[in-house]
């Protein structure tokens, strides 16, 4: 081995030690990883609004203000035109909502209802004449939305407010109604319109302005505890170095928050499970012990298998939903090849057929074109007696990604974009399979290069949530550049 090849395995070794300790002080006695997620423009926006229209917490009106006013937003990018919006300017709607134009997605109709309707709220455009919404039938807090939209646009149809009064009264395990503060405070604002003074509206309020954080806005979701523990636990377990008793600690937190119907949601007090923290705790348990998390595991396989498509794909949320590439690629991760084959085919069809020419993937619920490839990968590489066809993509998706890194050695979110950490450690987890190309040594040398002082990572989110808007947890950065510096 050459000088400079040790050298280079030297550096990532305490470059991988530093962050170890680093995520470990952010372990809690409990097993679990908790983050608050940062503050955005869109809940903010909605706050002030409700804050106005209730006439309560002006100390807190104060401080939301002051979030919108202080928030480094170009002016004509859909942010800056919500905070514009809610302080009493007039945006152009058309130029508010053009950044959706180039969002490909079968929810992309949904969306636009959505961001309209918001911008309604803030009073910037009038309520459009759409016809009734439906919302029944979807991921818990889509229908909490999509109702409070109904409610908004059309007043009290029948069952509409009934059905949203007594999800805020009922239907949560915590103060903000499934930790979703988005939908939490649309239903504020519209059982307020409807019904002034509503006592659930007031309580409502006063839990989201609970998770306000110090610079005065609020953010996307109150909690993100469960999905921070689980990929932070499969990150320090691949780093083999750290002691069982603490990674122990994080799975028996994680088996005592399976819901049950053996799924997981992202977060502590939420009822709606997923596919994706379903698909990473069924890995994780499995990976630690499958003697003690027994039980957990066959529950978490009956979710999977239970959900899956016709078409072999997974979808997010609920059966029969439209399958999503990246689910279908964590759940073929996860899912035992032998005891569940003829899913675990079904689905491996379902991803060689949604590659595209280029070697790309849907990016789902990243905005990084690097996490559809890194996890359908990840995938591929666990298929028993993989065929040219599995070859053929997994060469195609590393040509991309080798043809799209930049000069700096690292990846962007889409190819010409700056370089950032989290979308370089998804590349560098598929690269490290050839740790010796040019390609993967220099990805490190980017990572080596950005390491904090503190041994961890600050990188530009890539979490979207509702899509395409990104919010951010500062701790995925830290736990997606472990995962792609694990020995």
């Amino acid at each position: 081995m050459s000088e400079m090849a040790v050298l280079a395995r030297s550096g990532v070794r305490d470059a991988r030690a530093l962050l170890v300790d680093h995520l470990l002080e952010r372990v809690s006695g409990d097993g679990a990883v908790r983050d608050r997620c940062r503050s955005r423009v869109l809940e903010s926006a909605l706050a002030l609004v409700a804050v106005t229209e209730t006439g309560l917490f002006p100390e807190h009106r104060q401080r939301l203000l002051s979030y919108l006013r202080g928030h480094p937003a170009p002016p004509d990018g859909f942010d800056g035109m919500l905070a514009a919006a809610a302080l009493g300017a007039a945006p152009d709607p058309e130029r508010a909502l053009a950044w959706l134009d180039g969002f490909d997605h079968f929810t992309a109709p949904r969306k636009r209802l959505m961001f309209t309707g918001v911008l309604a709220v803030l009073g910037a455009v009038p309520f459009p004449a759409v016809p009734p919404i439906p919302f029944r039938g979807q991921a818990s807090w889509v229908e909490l939305t999509l109702c409070a939209l109904d409610l908004l646009h059309h007043g009290d149809r029948p069952g509409s407010l009934a059905f949203l009064t007594d999800r805020l009264e009922h239907g949560s395990l915590q103060p903000v109604w499934e930790g979703h503060v988005l939908a939490h405070l649309l239903a504020v604002i519209a059982l307020n319109r409807e019904v002034p003074g509503h006592r659930l509206a007031a309580e409502g309020l006063a839990a989201v302005l609970a998770t306000q954080n110090d610079d005065g806005g609020v953010p996307f979701v109150a909690g993100m505890e469960v999905f921070c523990t689980v990929t932070a636990g499969l990150a320090l377990h691949a780093a083999r170095t750290v002691p069982l008793d603490r990674t122990f600690a994080m799975g028996d937190y994680l088996a005592g928050r399976q819901r049950p119907g053996g799924g997981w949601s992202y977060a502590e007090g939420v009822a709606q499970a997923d596919v994706d923290d379903t698909s990473y705790c069924l890995q994780f348990l499995r990976a630690l012990s499958p003697e003690r998390y027994a039980a957990e595991i066959a529950a978490a396989g009956n979710y999977l298998t239970e959900i899956a498509g016709p078409d072999g794909g997974f979808p997010t949320f609920l059966r029969g939903h439209d399958s999503e590439l990246a689910m279908t690629a964590g759940a073929l991760g996860a899912l035992d090849p032998v005891e569940h084959s003829g899913t675990f085919r079904a689905a491996t069809a379902h991803l060689l057929a949604a590659q595209r020419p280029d070697g790309t993937f849907e990016c789902g619920w990243s905005l990084a074109e690097t996490n559809a490839v890194f996890r359908t990968l990840a995938a591929l590489a666990r298929i028993p007696c993989p065929g040219p066809a599995v070859t053929r993509a997994i060469t195609t998706a590393a040509g991309r990604l080798m043809s799209t890194q930049n000069l700096d050695g690292g990846w962007g979110q889409r190819p010409g974009d700056p370089s950032d950490p989290i979308s370089t450690a998804y590349a560098l987890s598929c690269t490290r399979r050839w740790p010796a190309s040019p390609t993967h040594r220099a990805g490190l040398g980017y990572l080596l290069a950005r390491q904090n002082p503190d041994g961890g990572y600050t990188s530009r989110p890539d979490q979207a949530g509702p899509r395409p808007i990104p919010w951010d947890v500062p701790v995925l950065a830290s736990i997606g550049v472990l995962q792609a510096l694990a020995p």
